[in-house]
């Protein structure tokens, strides 16, 4: 008899083993992973396709009597999706420390620009310099705000808009 162990994070069997993990006391109360009894046929089935059956109690393949290419591609889309789910707030986190970043880096009170600005507006009698710097930090905000909004449009129940998420890249939104 072979265990196949499930992964709840990985949201897939992870392992096939000759002996039950958790009759480990100490892995027993240290893991999240979920055992069952049964083996897979590694000749048509990947190990990594199974997954919890709806009812939580029992594995399945949701790609069974496919080919094992297109389990592979099936199996990758699915945890391209799965990825995303879990990247989709690191990403929207990682937009506004890039908006963050850019203006205390180019606006703070220790900043040239703002010290030049300061200076101009102390010569020319007005607040002109400061207020064109405002308008900057605004344009910054804007940013930041559009980009959130694209990210959040993406649709994530989709392989390409998984894929999407996974490939953002932040900071080249920053520089267009």
């Amino acid at each position: 008899m072979a265990y196949l162990v499930y992964d709840p994070e990985e949201q897939h069997v992870v392992q096939q083993l000759s002996y039950n993990p958790l009759d480990d006391v100490a892995i027993q109360s240290t893991t999240t992973i979920k055992v069952f009894e049964g083996t897979v046929d590694e000749e048509t089935d990947f190990i990594t396709n199974y997954r919890l059956n709806a009812a939580g109690d029992g594995l399945e393949n949701p790609y069974a009597g496919q080919s094992k290419a297109d389990q592979l591609v099936k199996f990758q889309e699915d945890q391209d999706k799965i990825r995303a789910v879990k990247r989709l707030p690191q990403l929207i986190n990682e937009v506004k420390t890039q908006c963050k970043k850019i203006i205390e880096d180019g606006f703070g009170n220790s900043s040239w620009k703002v010290e030049k600005a300061q200076e101009e507006d102390l010569i020319n009698g007005n607040t002109d310099a400061m207020r064109a710097l405002a308008i900057e930090k605004k344009a910054i905000r804007d940013k930041n705000n559009v980009v959130e909004a694209e990210i959040q449009s993406l649709d994530i129940s989709t392989v390409a808009g998984a894929r999407a998420i996974l490939s953002y890249d932040v900071p080249a939104k920053f520089a267009e």
